[in-house]
C-alpha cells in the first residue's frame, strides 16, 4: 500500500500536477520575459555625431528617419567612424561642402540618436559599447549571485519560498530600475534584480520533479520550458508595443507581486516537508493531492509512507556528509566527468545567450528576429522530450552539439546576400544549442552519485552562469571583427563535443550511489532510478 501511495503522490501525472504545472507556468513565464531584457532595454543604437554648423544646437537628441540623413553627412562625418566628425575650416558656422576639413577629424563631442527606446540614449552611452555591454554582464553576474542566496532560502524555509522571494525580487528591483536617473544607479538595479530575481526557473524546476519524481526530469523540462520560451518571445513583443524601456518595465514588472499569494494556493514540496520535520504538514498536502486526484487512501497507510520516506531521506543525508574533496583527489574518474560537464555547462551557457544577445545582427526587424530565436526552444524542447528517452544521453548531446557548431561555423561563410540562408543556419544553432542545455540537466545528474549529484550539479550549473556573464561582452569582438562572435559560438559546442566520448552514456544505467561505484560498470536497467 504504501509504495502505491508514493506513485500516486510522487510519481504520477493526475490533476494536482496539472494544477502544479500551471500554477508554476506563470512566474517561468515572467522570468522568461525578464532574463535577457538587456537586449532590448540596453539594446545597440543607431547614432551619430552632431554638426552644430549643420543642424544648430538643439538639445534635442533623437531624431526622425525623414532628418536622420542629409546631404551635408557626406561632407561633415566621417565614413564609418560615428564618433568622429571632420573639423570644420572656419569659425563662421557654415555648413557647405568647403566649410569642413577633410584630411583632419576630430571627436564628437555631442551625439544624436535615430531611435530613443533604450537607455542608450538616456545615458548618453554612445561611442562607450563597453558600457552598453556591461549591463548584461552585471546582469549576468546577478545571476551567479543569486544561486547560494536562492539556494540557502530553498534549504532553510522551503521550495515555495524561494520561489515566490525570486519572483517578487525581480519585479521590485525591475521595477525600481524603471525610475533610477543614472547609469550607474542602472546597473546597481540591474544586478540586485537578478541577484533576487534569477532563480525562479530552478527553483520552479526543483518543486515540478519533488513532486513528479526524479524519473520525469525530462518531462518537467519539458512542461516548464515551453512558458519559458513563449515569456522570451513577449519580451519582444511588449518592446515593440511600449517603445521605450522605462514604460516596458512599468508593465513588465509589476504582475510578479500576485505572487505574494502563493503561500495559500501553491503547494509545498512534500519531500522538503519531511526533511524538516513536519510530518504533519506533508501528510495533509499529500491527502490534499490525493483528494484531488480522486483518490481515497486510509490515513494509516499515508502516514506510513511519510515515515519510510523519512527514514530514506534521513539515510541519504549521512551519505553526503563524506568528503567530496577527499573523493575528487582519490577518484579521476570523478574529476574526468566534472570536468567535461564544466566544459559543457559554461561552453552551452555562453552560446544559449550569446545568439540570444546577437539577434539583432540577423536581416530584418530585431524584435521578429528576437521571437524567432526564443521561439527555436520550443522545437528542440519537443525533440529532447521525443528522443532523450529513446536514442541516449550522449548521442543526443552530441548531435545537438554538433548542429550548433555546424550552423554556426558555416553562417560566416555564407554571402551576404543569403540573408534567408543566414537566419535559417542561425536559427538551427539555437535549437542545437537549446537541445544540449535541457540535456545537460538529466545527463550531468546522473553522471555523479547519489550523495554529491546536487552539489556537483549545483557547481556545473554556476560553471555555466560564468558563460552567461562573458556572452554580453561578444559583440565588443565584433567591433574587429564582425565574424569572430559566431565562429566563437561554433567552436566552443565542437570542443564539447569531442569532450562527450570522454564519459558514458547513462540511459538505462543503474546510477552510482558512492564514489567508488563510478570506477565500476554499471548493469543495465530498464528504468532510471533517481
Amino acid at each position: 500500500m504504501a509504495s502505491e501511495v508514493k506513485e500516486e503522490w510522487c510519481s504520477g501525472w493526475g490533476r494536482w500536477q496539472v494544477r502544479l504545472a500551471l500554477l508554476l507556468a506563470l512566474p517561468v513565464f515572467l522570468t522568461g520575459a525578464y532574463g535577457t531584457n538587456y537586449v532590448f532595454l540596453a539594446g545597440p543604437t543607431e547614432y551619430r555625431c552632431r554638426v552644430p554648423e549643420c543642424e544648430g544646437s538643439s538639445s534635442k537628441v533623437s531624431v526622425t528617419a525623414e532628418t536622420w540623413s542629409q546631404p551635408w553627412t557626406k561632407w561633415a562625418l566621417v565614413p564609418n567612424d560615428p564618433c568622429r566628425r571632420w573639423s570644420p575650416k572656419h569659425l563662421d558656422g557654415a555648413c557647405t561642402a568647403d566649410a569642413f576639413d577633410n584630411s583632419t577629424s576630430e571627436v564628437c563631442e555631442n551625439f544624436v540618436y535615430r531611435a530613443s527606446s533604450s537607455i542608450v540614449v538616456e545615458f548618453d552611452l554612445a561611442c562607450k559599447e563597453w558600457m552598453r555591454s556591461l549591463v548584461g554582464t552585471i546582469h549576468c553576474v546577478g545571476m551567479l549571485i543569486s544561486l547560494p542566496i536562492i539556494g540557502f532560502i530553498s534549504d532553510r524555509w522551503g521550495r515555495r519560498s524561494a520561489l515566490i522571494v525570486s519572483s517578487c525580487g525581480a519585479g521590485v528591483f525591475g521595477l525600481c530600475k524603471s525610475f533610477v536617473g543614472s547609469y550607474y544607479m542602472y546597473v546597481t538595479a540591474e544586478m540586485l534584480e537578478t541577484a533576487f530575481g534569477a532563480s525562479v526557473y530552478p527553483s520552479a524546476f526543483v518543486l515540478m520533479i519533488e513532486w513528479l519524481g526524479v524519473e520525469h526530469r525530462v518531462l518537467a523540462s519539458f512542461v516548464l520550458g515551453i512558458p519559458l520560451s513563449l515569456g522570451a518571445a513577449f519580451l519582444s513583443l511588449l518592446d515593440y508595443l511600449t517603445g521605450h524601456w522605462r514604460l516596458w518595465a512599468r508593465i513588465a514588472y509589476p504582475p510578479s507581486f500576485l505572487f505574494l499569494l502563493y503561500p495559500w494556493v501553491l503547494p509545498e514540496s512534500v519531500r522538503w516537508l519531511i526533511t524538516r520535520g513536519r510530518v504533519s504538514e506533508a501528510v495533509a498536502t499529500i491527502r490534499s493531492a490525493l483528494n484531488c486526484n480522486r483518490m481515497t487512501i486510509p490515513k494509516a497507510g499515508l502516514e506510513k509512507t511519510v515515515m519510510n520516506e523519512q527514514e530514506a531521506i534521513g539515510s541519504s543525508g549521512v551519505l553526503q556528509d563524506e568528503s567530496l574533496l577527499r573523493a575528487l583527489i582519490k577518484y579521476e574518474v570523478l574529476r574526468r566527468r566534472l570536468f567535461v560537464c564544466c566544459v559543457w555547462w559554461l561552453s552551452c551557457v555562453f552560446v544559449f545567450y550569446g545568439l540570444a544577445v546577437r539577434a539583432h545582427v540577423l536581416a530584418g526587424s530585431a524584435h521578429v528576429n528576437y521571437a524567432l530565436v526564443a521561439g527555436a526552444e520550443l522545437p528542440a524542447l519537443a525533440l529532447n522530450t521525443l528522443l532523450l528517452d529513446r536514442v541516449g544521453r550522449r548521442p543526443l548531446l552530441t548531435a545537438a552539439l554538433l548542429l550548433t557548431a555546424v550552423s554556426l561555423i558555416t553562417l560566416p561563410c555564407l554571402p551576404q546576400s543569403s540573408t534567408g540562408w543566414g537566419t535559417a543556419l542561425y536559427l538551427s544553432g539555437k535549437v542545437g544549442v537549446t537541445m544540449s542545455l535541457n540535456a545537460l540537466y538529466v545527463y550531468t545528474a546522473e553522471l555523479f552519485p547519489t550523495r554529491a549529484r546536487h552539489r556537483l550539479l549545483a557547481a556545473c550549473s554556476a560553471v555555466g552562469r560564468v558563460g552567461a556573464i562573458f556572452a554580453p561582452l561578444t559583440s565588443l569582438l565584433a567591433e574587429y571583427r564582425t565574424w569572430l562572435p559566431t565562429v566563437l559560438f561554433g567552436s566552443l559546442p565542437l570542443l564539447s563535443a569531442a569532450l562527450t566520448f570522454l564519459v558514458p552514456d547513462t540511459l538505462h544505467q543503474t546510477l552510482p550511489d558512492s564514489f567508488a561505484d563510478l570506477e565500476e560498470s554499471p548493469p543495465p536497467v530498464h528504468i532510471n532510478e533517481a
